[in-house]
């Protein structure tokens, strides 16, 4: 993301600012999955869209909506369907806003609980 950023003119102040425009202040897209820890930390970058967990008031984790991508062109991955209508928002947005790379959202819809697939039928008696 940072190649990208450098290259060709991501604009990640604005990525944050519209994230929590369109998503709710907060909202986030600067953390990353550190696999070392195991959990999210801060991020310089935009790298996911999340909200913080809470429980009774402290927060105990987020909850990650989806991912900025720039490995097929820059783009949002969305995991979840019920924010579809504010990512396509805030990626009009950016896209009218800058004259870099440009945005798109990639609906990647995740089902939980997962739904079970139908056993294959065998045709051998």
């Amino acid at each position: 993301m940072a190649e990208l950023q450098k290259a060709v003119g991501v604009k990640p102040e604005l990525i944050e600012q519209l994230v929590k425009k369109h998503f709710g202040p907060e909202y986030t897209s600067k953390i990353a999955w550190n696999f070392t820890r195991g959990r999210y930390v801060p991020s310089s970058l935009p790298q996911r869209i999340a909200a913080p967990q809470k429980l009774f008031g402290l927060q105990i984790g987020w909850k990650a909506l989806g991912q900025f991508s720039d490995n097929l062109g820059f783009r949002l991955e969305l995991w979840d369907p019920a924010f579809l209508r504010h990512a396509e928002a805030l990626v009009e947005e950016y896209n009218k806003n800058t004259d870099g790379t440009k945005l798109e959202v990639l609906p990647s819809f995740m089902q939980w609980p997962a739904t079970a697939r139908q056993p294959a039928v065998s045709s051998r008696p």
